[in-house]
């Protein structure tokens, strides 16, 4: 009789084991760790096609990662992305762009002055002119041969062809050096960098430009986390029937920081996941979502075993910097005479003036931009250090600061009191650490790029069991919401042709 039964235990326990094999051939558990673009579009595709044993894990309380529209003035604001940049190989603008009206030509593609810090605007021929000179200094091929830094071929070309040019014979020295020091700041929110002395001017992996209107606002009540909506099939009316509602409210699991993951090389083996709140899931594979600067900061103890050289070095060799906004609302609409968007030149020595004041950190705006739909609210861009420095200031030191700089580039204007301001924190927010990917010298040192990052860890049959998606693991389009979107569909493709 205890034999019949050792027999029958056995035979039970091997239909448990069979049975298991079987659903997560079938039917794969799928944990998603970041509720952002990139996580929102891996487990949105996974489920419209098919797939649907999918739990996230988000580390905050909200989707979107760094798209964050919140409510502010008589609409809304983005503290995260602002824009939909181009048309050509854009998803997020080929996704929304069937419904009319959702998206338009902002504010900011009009109306834009260059003002010194003595009041004087620079003349716009002559803006468009250096302009012109500098965009194509940065598009030069002759980058590709030079061994240096950006700052220093930038630099080099810059002064060579103004000194040798006639065509600038108009541009005074002190101009130039303003210039100069504006076209840096803005290289620097462009790419999120704290100089460009940090960065190769010949660049392994480049970013493509997306063809078309580079400024394209969101009209809807939710901004820019529309297209969350619409990725995951729950947009009002949506048009494309292939985009099935996916129930995220049901996959998704908040307050879950992802403090480890165990996984190993051996077939048919868990992926253990652990929490802060001391939460345990086990998964079959485990997509990684996060921002780089999560990966920067916490790679050290989040994986075990530790991530292969490959993975490492795409991790310290990625620069990932931090670009912050202050929106501020006024009790009356902004100024007719405000410009749409305006951009700051400095005198040294005001510059110089302005580092000895209690205001230092407001070094660190390069631009003031009208809002769209907003008539009374204006923002402010930050870059680097001082930008990162701001996060920790108090908001009644922010306000004052602003009102500062205001008063110096725009001192013929008179404002109404401020009643509100809204900021960004992506430096300090553990869930962040920084704005978005970009390249630097140490990118180019390692010989590493977007593409290692995305390598995945495969078990002894070749299969992915750990794998990466997000804005930093897109080869060409790294720092926008699109190619976090096309990040996360590759991931999800990956396992679609697996279990294909």
């Amino acid at each position: 009789m205890k034999w019949w039964c050792q027999v029958l235990l056995s035979f039970i326990s091997f239909l448990i084991i069979l049975t298991e094999v079987v659903n997560s051939t079938i039917h794969p558990r799928v944990l998603i760790i970041g509720a952002g673009a990139a996580g929102i579009a891996t487990a949105s595709h996974l489920y419209q096609n098919g797939i649907s044993n999918i739990t996230l894990l988000e580390g905050s309380q909200r989707i979107g990662g760094r798209i964050r529209t919140v409510s502010f003035g008589n609409g809304v604001v983005e503290l995260g992305a602002q824009w939909c940049h181009g048309e050509q190989d854009n998803i997020a603008y080929q996704m929304a762009s069937v419904y009319p009206g959702l998206l338009e030509t902002s504010i900011v593609a009009t109306n834009g002055v260059l003002m010194r810090s003595n009041g004087t605007q620079v003349p716009e021929e002559l803006v468009e002119r250096l302009m012109a000179l500098a965009e194509g200094i940065v598009e030069s091929n002759e980058r590709n041969n030079f061994a240096g830094s950006l700052g220093d071929f930038f630099s080099q070309q810059y002064w060579n062809k103004l000194q040798t040019d006639s065509a600038f014979e108009d541009v005074s020295r002190d101009l130039a050096e303003q210039f100069l020091v504006y076209y840096h700041n803005y290289e620097r929110g462009y790419n999120a960098y704290d100089s460009w002395y940090e960065v190769a001017a010949n660049e392994s992996d480049s970013y493509v430009v997306s063809e078309g209107n580079q400024v394209l606002a969101w009209t809807g009540e939710k901004g820019f986390s529309t297209i969350l909506d619409i990725v995951s099939g729950n947009y009002p009316g949506i048009v494309d029937t292939t985009l099935t509602p996916v129930p995220l409210d049901t996959l998704i699991r908040y307050g879950r920081f992802v403090t480890n993951i165990q996984w190993n090389a051996t077939p048919n083996t868990t992926v253990l996941v652990t929490t802060d709140d001391g939460s345990h899931y086990e998964a079959d594979h485990v997509i990684v979502t996060v921002s780089l600067g999560v990966l920067k900061e916490n790679h050290q103890t989040m994986f075990t075993p530790s991530l292969p050289t490959v993975n490492l070095d795409a991790i310290r060799g990625l620069y990932f910097g931090t670009v912050n906004k202050i929106v501020i609302l006024f009790d009356a609409p902004i100024p007719s005479d405000f410009p749409n968007t305006l951009q700051l030149l400095w005198f040294e020595s005001d510059l110089q003036t302005l580092r000895k004041s209690e205001h230092a950190w407001t070094e660190a705006i390069s631009t003031f931009f009208r809002i769209d739909n907003q008539p009374n609210v204006v923002a402010a861009w930050m870059n680097g250090i001082e930008g990162r420095q701001a996060e920790l200031l108090p908001d009644e030191t922010i306000i004052e600061g602003v009102q500062h700089i205001l008063n110096i580039f725009a001192n013929n204007i008179t404002f109404g009191k401020v009643q509100s301001i809204k900021r960004s924190n992506w430096s300090s927010d553990r869930h962040f650490r920084g704005s978005y990917s970009s390249r630097s010298i140490t990118t180019e040192r390692l010989k590493t790029g977007a593409k290692y990052l995305a390598t995945p860890l495969l078990n002894d049959d070749g299969n992915p069991v750990v794998q990466f998606a997000g804005e930093a693991t897109h080869r060409q389009r790294f720092s926008t919401v699109h190619g976090a979107i096309e990040s996360g569909r590759r991931e999800a493709n990956r396992l679609l042709e697996l279990y294909s």
